[in-house]
């Protein structure tokens, strides 16, 4: 892979732009929210909970992942302890 250099004035100016976005974005979010009624914040609500992992009943892949590194852990340390 070709290595490209980069301009760091042109990164600052990128990386700006992305903050300036954020903070309007957030802005733009809290407004929505404070429009919002209470039934319609409710709405939103029950509707997003029907969508969450406890409707799913798997856990998740990274869940999954760290549940099997703990595993290993575990053992892990069970056959360090067992050999002491």
């Amino acid at each position: 892979m070709a290595k490209v250099k980069l301009d760091a004035k042109q990164v600052l100016k990128w990386l700006e732009g992305q903050k300036e976005a954020e903070k309007i974005i957030r802005r733009e979010k809290v407004n929505f929210l404070l429009s919002l009624t209470s039934e319609k914040s409710l709405e939103i609500y029950l509707s997003l909970s029907e969508l969450s992992y406890n409707k799913r009943r798997e856990p998740s892949y990274l869940l999954l992942k760290m549940r099997q590194y703990l595993k290993r852990l575990a053992e892990k340390k069970g056959s360090i302890n067992a050999s002491s």
